[in-house]
């Protein structure tokens, strides 16, 4: 037979997440609605326009430890503090360290380390860095022409 405080727990999370839906679909039903209006002031404003055609805008989740655009200028002011290239885990530490949390703490560096690394791909895409290398030895630096 299970036991009980396993029973218990379980009954409890299933409450819980139950109750997130029935609050999700709440909002979705809310969110509907209000696009029922949108659509008919934009009939009355502008007759020749289908507001179906009009594409979802992506939502960006809000980042709860960066600002809009403060990890890439942390990572920059890291990698120009360097003297040489250096590898993503040393940009990792640097960031952490500058913006006042632990990099000894394996949960907080895993999901920074994920960030930093997007953010240097981007950046690399935008020309501002320069990977020497490849796989995980890869050194970074920043482009002669964005110094």
């Amino acid at each position: 037979m299970a036991e009980s405080h396993v029973v218990s727990a379980l009954v409890a999370k299933r409450a819980e997440i139950a109750g997130v839906i029935a609050q999700t679909e709440r909002q979705l039903g809310q969110f509907r609605a209000d696009l029922v209006h949108l659509d008919a002031a934009l009939r009355l404003f502008a007759p020749e326009l289908e507001p179906k055609t009009i594409p979802a805008m992506r939502v960006r989740q809000a980042d709860l430890w960066f600002e809009q655009g403060e990890l890439p200028r942390r990572m920059l002011d890291a990698l120009r503090r360097a003297d040489e290239p250096i590898r993503a885990p040393d940009v990792v530490r640097a960031v952490m360290i500058d913006k006042g949390l632990a990099p000894a703490d394996r949960q907080s560096f895993a999901r920074v380390q994920w960030k930093v690394r997007d953010t240097l791909n981007r950046l690399n895409k935008r020309g501002l860095l320069v990977p020497d290398g490849v796989g995980h030895g890869v050194l970074w630096r920043i482009a002669d022409h964005a110094a």
